[in-house]
């Protein structure tokens, strides 16, 4: 592998660039991937018990591909102070089901936000040696999200954190990717400026019905729930902007 790619997605309690953190999550995936099925190695654990990125058998699930996961104390952060909480956002996570509350709270301990990021730092330093790489590509659903949450964070944490220490050049925006991928797709394809041309500029949601969704083995959009699942999914849909079309 030439690089390595890695999604990064973020459950807040607030739309703000100082949003309060549920849950972080990060995904690495192949761009090189020969098809649709090795876009993402799965976790293999070598017989002396490192882990290591399988390739040669990549993973169906969201839960068996190479991924960081926590969720995240909220008392900390209400507590400490510096990150907010919207009524807006915890309005809209009332009328969400259990399914999905339960996938962000999760049933078990919640890690301190300096901690978690901590974590994740460390994550995508293994991710890079496995792959034997110096550089890493971040990308998350528009850089204007994640990105000046995780920084935000990082400063009330006083962290020197990889994630938001990365160059510039190497921040990756799927959401416009995908969207102007597509949009080039379908130009060439009608080979027309009008249509479906204007309908994607008009709606650029409507990429995501051209493209291919995730195999069933990673779950039905309508039931799945969490950060880590969308990582997965912004991922497949990148890669398939790169090469499928």
């Amino acid at each position: 592998m030439r690089t390595l790619d890695i999604t990064i997605d973020l459950e807040t309690c607030s739309l703000s660039s100082h949003a309060a953190i549920m849950q972080i999550a990060a995904v690495a995936w192949d761009r090189f991937a020969p098809d649709a099925e090795h876009i993402f190695p799965s976790v293999d654990a070598k017989m002396n018990g490192t882990l290591v990125m399988d390739f040669e058998h990549p993973a169906t699930i969201p839960e068996h591909t190479w991924h960081f996961c926590e969720n995240i104390d909220l008392n900390h952060q209400f507590v400490n102070g510096g990150m907010d909480f919207s009524q807006d956002t915890s309005d809209w996570w009332r009328k969400q089901s259990q399914e999905a509350k339960r996938a962000v709270l999760g049933n078990g301990g919640k890690m301190p936000l300096d901690r978690a990021m901590m974590h994740l730092d460390a994550w995508i330093d293994k991710s890079m040696r496995l792959v034997g790489v110096n550089n890493v590509n971040i990308w998350c659903q528009g850089t204007d999200f994640d990105i000046p949450i995780l920084r935000h964070a990082a400063e009330v944490n006083g962290l020197d954190y990889k994630p938001v220490s990365v160059p510039h050049k190497f921040y990756r925006d799927c959401r416009t990717f995908i969207y102007e991928m597509t949009l080039l797709y379908v130009r060439n394809l009608m080979n027309e400026e009008e249509g479906p041309v204007n309908d994607l500029l008009n709606n650029p949601l409507l990429a995501y019905k051209i493209l291919k969704e995730l195999p069933e083995s990673f779950g039905g959009k309508e039931n799945a729930h969490g950060a880590l699942y969308d990582c997965v999914r912004s991922s497949w849909f990148t890669w398939q902007a790169m090469y499928s079309l």
